[in-house]
């Protein structure tokens, strides 16, 4: 039987027509897997960068616990030092007033101060709590008020936070000594200058028996000074 020209041009169309559409479902199961494989990919890339991003904050972490941990090593050190050698300079003013600083912030119960000259209080005094008993022992002469070496208004303010003050004017101490665990006995007046700009030395102490020798020297001098009242500070500063 003779196939005419139309039914073969209609049966080569059919046969382009499957393999064209097998090619086509071809491409879109090709295009699927490639999708597939692509989210696969999005997927990993963020898992890599999330573990990454990890990894860089564990390293981190790490690096923080070392230093944290060489800090803790060099306090407890210090912690366990009875004596440390004290200096303040005009480069530095991390010492004497540093540790000054640092312990009265944690004192509780009682601040014991031998001062000749008042005119620079630390911030920390007037953070003590109520209850933290403070003694200051200083000199009160007119002509050091005049100079301006003993602050009248800073004396007012140790009154004014409950502080008893007693004066004798043969005192050359310079000592606090906080808790009755902590002693710091330096050459440095409670001023601007000995705080913060001269060159002075001291020595921070925490042994037990040499802090007693200190309070019972603060006492002896304390039994033998005189109460500073409100009436010989208004004689002096009006």
């Amino acid at each position: 039987m003779k196939i005419s020209q139309q039914n073969m041009e209609l049966i080569e169309k059919i046969k382009n027509y499957r393999s064209d559409k097998q090619k086509m479902e071809i491409i879109a199961f090709k295009n699927e897997v490639l999708e597939k494989q692509n989210e696969e990919l999005k997927n990993a890339l963020k898992r890599f960068q999330s573990e990454n991003i990890d990894r860089n904050k564990l390293l981190a972490d790490i690096k923080n616990l070392k230093e944290k941990n060489r800090a803790l090593k060099l306090d407890l050190k210090k912690s366990t030092e009875k004596y440390e050698f004290l200096i303040t300079s005009p480069e530095s003013t991390g010492s004497v007033y540093g540790e000054i600083r640092n312990n009265l912030k944690n004192a509780k119960k009682e601040v014991l101060v031998c001062s000749p000259w008042i005119t620079y209080l630390l911030d920390e005094f007037e953070g003590l709590n109520n209850d933290v008993k403070i003694k200051v022992i200083t000199n009160f002469r007119s002509e050091d008020i005049d100079s301006g070496i003993t602050d009248i208004d800073k004396i007012r303010v140790l009154k004014s936070m409950g502080s008893e003050i007693r004066f004798n004017n043969n005192l050359h101490a310079k000592i606090i000594i906080i808790d009755s665990k902590v002693g710091i006995i330096s050459s440095a007046n409670m001023t601007s200058k000995g705080m913060r700009i001269n060159y002075e030395a001291g020595v921070l102490i925490k042994d037990n028996k040499e802090i007693l020798k200190a309070i019972d020297f603060f006492n002896g001098v304390w039994d033998v000074s005189k109460s500073l009242t409100d009436e010989i500070i208004s004689k002096h500063g009006d």
